[in-house]
């Protein structure tokens, strides 16, 4: 029974580190983003794969230049417009405020 409470206390210690880290402005692993907009969403598994598939394309490739702001711009709008195609109009709305920037934090 003891171990059980231990066990519990430390998954809670970890989540309130998780978000504590997201309080201070740290970002999330991109994976994981992922993964909570899904289950934010209620997306099922068909959705799901259509969903992260677009999502991935936003990765930078590995170990090759950062593309241009131009270039970010046009891969976003065109992942939008893949993410629009697959979500409901409703879960589009919950995307849309989740992927939120907050605004001026830029130095």
């Amino acid at each position: 029974m003891s171990l059980a409470v231990v066990l519990c206390m430390m998954g809670a210690a970890a989540g309130m580190a998780q978000d504590s880290n997201r309080q201070r402005g740290e970002r999330m692993d991109p994976s994981q983003r992922i993964e909570q907009m899904v289950k934010q969403l209620g997306l099922d598994e068909a959705k799901a794969k259509e969903f992260r598939a677009a999502m991935e394309e936003m990765k930078p490739a590995a170990g090759g230049e950062r593309p241009s702001r131009e270039e970010m711009q046009k891969k976003r709008e065109a992942v939008d417009k893949k993410v629009k195609a697959i979500l409901t109009e409703e879960q589009y709305k919950k995307y849309q405020k989740l992927n939120q920037r907050p605004q001026g934090r830029r130095k």
